[in-house]
């Protein structure tokens, strides 16, 4: 092809050269083979016998092809015989001499008719590489959004982090200088201490020599009766003297352990959990869109690892408008899926960034692509399900249903590898879980924690009775577990996040009806860190609750 290329870009005339003139030709007749000059076209494209024929202007990048496809091909091995059969026997192009003597009583077939049924099965064979190329084309896509997004995140991250070693240096010079403040103070305090026992020392010191120089001066030099008459005296004085100098010893024991003093309050009064444990608000949107005619009801939230979120808008609660809504990192709507008169309810992220969305009232569950196209319906072991919900981590994906007193544990196809069953289980709501846990929140008030193999290790929350306050629970709707394994659970009656520990002991309330307004229903964990509420009022909100390393 390269060397038909550059043999016409330097092609002169055919016909003006069996004269002796040598003018370019500007275009080749593919059925004669002739280059021809302008003038030449002219005539050709009038004479009867050859005004039908295809001309190709030599500039046309077409030209390779059309005349690649006209040229005939000779026999390997008669060299001046042009291939017009197909061996069928040997599946080789042969010439008709071929077929009287090396392909003799083999089965033939025209060329033209081989060539058609052969293009007929290449196209078949490359069919199959469509679906292929669009999953390529797909994987390439989100390759690309989050190439473009980790940059982004990158940055953020970086001024992010200077912003926490800025505050952190700042706490901690703080800390220095209240503590090298104290050091002073207290060093002049025991300092002054000191020198007023250092004083009375020296004044005990004295009368006790001059009480002891009149002692030995009475013995030595007095007389009898004197010795007799004073002797009380020293003795009493002697007394109050030795009391006295028990006195200063007891006051001189001073001093502060400030190498203590200081471990004690770095490690216990100014970690890194108490310097970055105060919730931040970040961010909030409105996810309700212009096509949402009724009021929503976000029951299901998940993120991809580029801060995407996808949102179900469930009308399981007599709310809603059945969408699945995807949104970028700063809450602006990608788009919007409607469901039609199926009942969505939770969603989750798989492993490939396809979406798992559970239908109330089916056995079967969507997954659909990034981009909100239906890929397929998976059948699932749990039927007939009101308030569906599912947690996906790996290959392990977590079923509840709350009509349903069981948990299911299934594999990525849905199929159960393990079915949890409890008498306390009243209307288990949400799921969670990673590589330690699974977490489910039951609606009569309660979460209880398993282990992977699904042996209960704690319970949060009295199953059956609402309450208020650390341990108590009024509806609980979403949970989620944050990278320490720390567990957060939306307190739907008591607009609260609870946090708590993998042992169902209560750390802290993260947020509060203050930090909230409204209801809380679903929650989720950014990539960051952060935490993400949807709410009651169609707002969703998200929160820095903790440090991010």
């Amino acid at each position: 092809m390269d060397f038909v290329n550059s043999q016409v870009a330097h092609s002169l005339c055919t016909f003006c050269e069996k004269y002796g003139v040598s003018l370019p030709a500007t275009c080749r007749c593919i059925e004669c083979n002739d280059c021809l000059c302008k003038d030449c076209k002219a005539s050709h494209s009038r004479t009867r016998s050859t005004r039908n024929h295809k001309l190709c202007d030599l500039g046309n990048k077409d030209f390779q092809e059309q005349f690649h496809s006209k040229q005939e091909s000779y026999c390997p091995v008669h060299k001046e015989k042009v291939i017009e059969y197909f061996c069928i026997q040997d599946q080789t192009a042969i010439c008709h001499a071929c077929t009287l003597m090396e392909h003799h009583g083999h089965k033939c077939e025209s060329l033209s008719k081989a060539a058609e049924k052969m293009k007929h099965f290449l196209q078949e064979h490359l069919s199959t590489l469509n679906p292929i190329i669009i999953r390529q084309e797909t994987n390439l896509e989100i390759l690309q959004y989050q190439e473009k997004n980790i940059k982004e995140n990158g940055v953020d991250t970086l001024d992010k982090v200077e912003k926490w070693g800025a505050e952190i240096q700042k706490k901690v010079n703080a800390e220095k200088d209240r503590i090298k403040s104290e050091i002073i103070t207290t060093t002049a305090a025991e300092s002054k201490q000191i020198l007023a026992a250092k004083d009375e020392a020296e004044r005990s010191l004295a009368t006790l020599k001059s009480t002891k120089d009149i002692g030995n001066r009475l013995i030595e030099y007095g007389n009898d009766a004197e010795v007799l008459l004073v002797h009380q005296q020293v003795m009493e004085s002697t007394k109050q003297l030795t009391a006295q100098k028990q006195s200063v010893k007891s006051t001189l024991h001073l001093g502060v352990d400030y190498e203590s003093t200081v471990n004690i309050r770095l490690t216990k009064n100014q970690t890194m959990d108490s310097l970055m444990v105060m919730p931040e608000y970040l961010m909030s949107f409105d996810a309700k869109t212009k096509m949402d005619k009724n009021h929503c009801f976000f029951t299901g939230i998940a993120c991809l690892p580029s801060g995407d979120m996808f949102i179900i808008d469930s009308s399981n609660f007599l709310h809603g408008n059945n969408n699945l809504k995807m949104f970028d990192s700063k809450g602006v709507l990608k788009w919007n899926l409607p469901m039609g008169d199926q009942v969505p309810y939770n969603v989750a992220v798989t492993a490939d960034n396809n979406l798992m969305v559970t239908k109330g009232d089916s056995s079967k569950v969507d997954i659909i692509d990034f981009r909100g196209k239906k890929v397929k319906s998976v059948a699932s072991c749990v039927s007939r399900c009101e308030s569906p919900s599912l947690a996906m981590k790996g290959d392990t994906v977590i079923l509840t249903g709350s009509n349903k007193a069981c948990v299911y544990i299934c594999n990525k196809n849905l199929q159960a590898r393990k079915i949890i069953c409890s008498q306390q289980f009243k209307s288990p709501h949400y799921a969670a879980l990673n590589h330690n846990y699974i977490i489910v929140s039951d609606y009569a008030h309660c979460v209880f924690i398993y282990s992977r193999s699904g042996d209960l290790l704690a319970t949060y929350g009295t199953p059956g009775t609402p309450g208020d306050g650390p341990g108590k629970l009024n509806r609980p709707y979403g949970v989620c577990i944050d990278k320490y394994d720390k567990i957060l659970i939306a307190d739907h009656q008591n607009k609260k996040v609870h946090l708590i520990s993998p042992r169902g002991e209560f750390v802290k309330f993260v947020l509060t009806k203050d930090e909230l307004e409204n209801c809380p229903l679903a929650l989720a964990i950014t990539p960051e860190g952060h935490l993400v509420v949807t709410m009651t009022n169609s707002l969703v909100k998200m929160f820095k609750y903790m440090a991010i390393f």
